[in-house]
């Protein structure tokens, strides 16, 4: 491997990581609408994300490709056990990931089941009728997930660690509109055989907010916004340079009801500013049926 590859393919490979649907709490308009104790959901997120293009302080690679196809299924209650309004949760993701890291001509290609998470929100708000909430959601990630040692960066699984906290507010606005913030971190622990060395990242910071329009009765649209810093690599225990990823992504949501129980909702949205990541779009379904 030579001297500069490590850097490289360290980096990729938290970006690809990224773009797993278990690997951070990718929230959508609405998500933290309460419903009754006792309401279980069962949600089904469909996400490709593709790239042409990586972009670095050292310029852009217009060779670097990425394409990960993932699917996760989130199953989750609504609940009183936690003294207030809770949502007990797992998810358990899959993936297959191909891409041509930045400085290689070579494509990798590899699949498997994703680390699973565990966790839920407890809600600090809960007023429906005002359309207002609030909550803190946990989520641990557990390294279970399919790992390969000697192709780590197109592995569903990361083999570390990790955990996530997202505080959010959701607000009603007149009678059609729904704002809403996030506020998340990600933490992580050590990869121990990355390449056989040890890989850290530092913790991962993102804004997510939505901006959401009933037009009719059971479908609405939504702009969202996320905005992410930090998530610097460390390399047997040395800082990697031009690793702090700094990004901003728009795009747009449409939610519609089918019945009383069933949801699609369809996701579109585009980095519109990158720095050392992949230059990335991205676009999801997603079917929730209420129990």
């Amino acid at each position: 491997m030579t001297p500069f590859r490590p850097v490289l393919t360290a980096l990729a490979a938290s970006l690809l990581l990224a773009s797993l649907p278990s690997q951070a709490a990718d929230t959508n308009a609405r998500d933290f609408f309460s419903a009754p104790v006792g309401t279980s959901l069962s949600v089904l997120y469909l996400p490709v994300t593709w790239a042409d293009s990586f972009h670095s302080a050292n310029g852009n690679d217009d060779h670097a490709r990425l394409n990960v196809e993932a699917l996760a299924w989130r199953q989750l209650w609504f609940s009183d056990i936690c003294g207030t309004l809770c949502t007990p949760q797992f998810i358990i993701p899959a993936a297959q990931i191909k891409a041509t890291l930045p400085g290689s001509q070579t494509s990798q290609r590899d699949s498997g089941i994703g680390d699973p998470q565990v966790g839920g929100t407890l809600f600090f708000i809960n007023q429906p009728d005002k359309r207002e909430y609030s909550g803190l959601l946990t989520l641990i990630t557990l390294p279970v997930g399919s790992y390969d040692a000697q192709h780590p960066d197109v592995s569903a699984g990361a083999h570390r660690w990790g955990a996530t906290f997202l505080y959010n507010y959701t607000r009603g606005v007149g009678k059609n509109w729904v704002l809403e913030a996030s506020l998340e971190a990600q933490l992580y622990g050590n990869n121990d055989n990355y390449y056989g060395s040890s890989l850290k990242q530092q913790p991962l910071y993102r804004l997510q907010a939505f901006a959401s329009y009933d037009f009719m009765p059971g479908t609405y649209g939504a702009l969202r916004l996320y905005h992410t810093r930090g998530g610097a690599l460390r390399l047997n225990g040395q800082d990697l340079p031009d690793t702090r990823q700094n990004s901003t992504q728009l795009g747009f949501e449409l939610g519609h009801w089918v019945g009383k129980q069933d949801q699609l909702m369809l996701m579109l949205a585009r980095n519109v500013h990158t720095s050392n990541s992949f230059d990335s779009s991205q676009a999801m379904l997603r079917l929730v049926h209420v129990f």
